[in-house]
């Protein structure tokens, strides 16, 4: 099932990245705003996170149990498939285009404190930080959660809980422990998804307005604490699981359980922001490199408010975003092609093909 307010949280999550990151290009280091929107912002991805391990989840779980029709491959096969071509092929143009940014101009196409890395890892996603796409270091995490879902379904096709607890369990160990690396923790997101998703799977959808309303109010008051603290680089990635990840998964829930009932849902304009989610958010950052330098040649940096220039900017971002959504990511996700090698029909939709439509990479 295709939850539109899954697509509209993922259009809030973009959002929330994508305005937090307008302010190293453009000369807004003092503004006003910035304490506030760099808290909260980053706070995106960890919703991201939550709605991933929900939506993934479903699908892997329903293709679990599918592969007793059709074997436990040809279920491996289409996740695999279907997951890298929704993650791949967009990312690579966009890595394409900001390395020849960066190899040809003087243009600051991600974090400028982000070192290099190999290129063979970054390009597989496989390694991060990442120099070309800055957003996309989020993306090692879900492409490891890709793989140990489609190995469940591999393994224990009916039980794929049966590989994710363990690996949930000792991601939590390990921290206990002081023996994984802190990002690790962010695995529990995931975790937190697949919570409400079996939830979901088991019809429960009551207190969706109270747990709408504890999200929201946590996320506040977890932006607060992070601001009083020193911010993001002082506290540990457990104190972001707690303080935002946890919320998200209260908001999640809520908003879909709202969607269950027949309650308040996304609109169209909404939704279609979050079909284009992953684009935006691959796209945003080198774009807004791209802009600042066009503001500076064109002398309008110090003529135009700043603020008039920060909104034009995001607006952009979203206009490419869709144009990317529907250049790149739709034509590739629709085609027969990629149908065929997910062992899928080309001529009409495949049983998950809704859900799939709602995921992010």
């Amino acid at each position: 099932m295709l939850y539109k307010n899954i697509q509209g949280l993922r259009a809030v999550a973009a959002l929330m990245v994508m305005f937090a990151h307008i302010y190293p290009a453009l000369p807004m280091q003092a503004h006003w705003t910035l304490p506030y929107v760099s808290t909260m912002g980053p706070g995106g991805v960890d919703l991201f996170f939550v709605i991933s391990g929900f939506v993934v989840y479903l699908s892997a779980d329903r293709l679990g149990k599918k592969a007793e029709i059709v074997g436990r491959w040809l279920s491996f096969r289409e996740f695999t498939v279907k997951r890298v071509f929704r993650i791949y092929p967009v990312y690579w143009v966009a890595f394409f285009v900001a390395s020849v940014l960066l190899l040809t101009t003087t243009l600051v196409v991600a974090p400028p404190e982000i070192s290099e890395r190999p290129l063979w890892g970054l390009l597989l996603l496989i390694d991060q930080p990442n120099n070309r796409i800055g957003a996309a270091w989020t993306l090692q995490y879900e492409v490891t959660f890709y793989a140990i879902c489609a190995l469940a379904i591999l393994l224990f096709p009916r039980r794929i809980l049966l590989m994710l607890g363990p690996v949930a369990v000792a991601v939590f160990l390990g921290w206990v422990a002081g023996i994984v690396k802190p990002t690790a923790y962010l695995f529990l997101e995931f975790v937190f998804g697949i919570v409400v998703a079996l939830l979901v799977q088991r019809k429960i959808s009551g207190h969706a307005a109270s747990s709408l309303a504890v999200g929201v109010g946590g996320i506040l008051i977890g932006a607060v604490y992070f601001y009083s603290q020193g911010g993001w680089w002082v506290l540990g990635h457990m104190w972001r699981v707690l303080c935002f990840g946890l919320p998200s998964a209260f908001i999640v829930y809520g908003l879909v359980a709202m969607e269950i009932r027949a309650g308040w849902v996304f609109s169209r304009l909404w939704v279609g922001v979050g079909d284009s989610s992953y684009s935006l958010y691959l796209w945003h950052y080198p774009l807004f490199a791209v802009l600042a330098a066009c503001y500076a040649d064109l002398g309008i940096m110090s003529r135009v408010p700043v603020e008039v220039l920060a909104l034009t900017s995001c607006s952009i971002a979203v206009l490419f975003g869709f144009v990317s959504y529907y250049g790149i990511e739709r034509p590739i996700n629709k085609s027969g092609w990629v149908a065929r090698l997910a062992g899928t029909t080309g001529n009409k939709p495949a049983p998950m093909a809704a859900d799939l439509k709602a995921e992010m990479a």
